[in-house]
């Protein structure tokens, strides 16, 4: 895998749903459509817990992402939707990984 990746598990208030899913939609095309780093960004509801999202951002490179870091669209953003958030966990994936250094079994 090329780029640089994250997921990201954000859990709101139930009482802020609506404005959140809003908020993070357009939030999400945003970036595709106007930081062209930004390779992919998906946003999913959990199926059982509604006020549970997770994300998966893609970044073409670090340029790309210190873009999208210090964007005044994710400054207003997080501004607006810091306060709906609950608890936010993110997680960087890193690099491709050799399959061949996880055989499976013990020697």
């Amino acid at each position: 895998m090329n780029g640089i990746a994250f997921f990201v598990e954000v859990e709101i208030e139930s009482d802020q749903r609506d404005a959140f899913d809003i908020l993070m939609t357009q939030h999400a095309a945003a970036t595709l459509a106007e930081e062209t780093g930004c390779i992919k960004f998906d946003v999913y509801v959990d199926r059982t817990n509604p006020n549970l999202y997770a994300l998966y951002e893609l970044y073409a490179d670090q340029a790309s992402l210190d873009v999208h870091r210090f964007s005044p669209r994710l400054a207003i953003f997080r501004e607006t939707t810091d306060p709906m958030i609950t608890n936010r966990r993110i997680w960087t994936i890193g690099a491709e990984v050799n399959v061949s250094n996880f055989p499976g079994k013990e020697d």
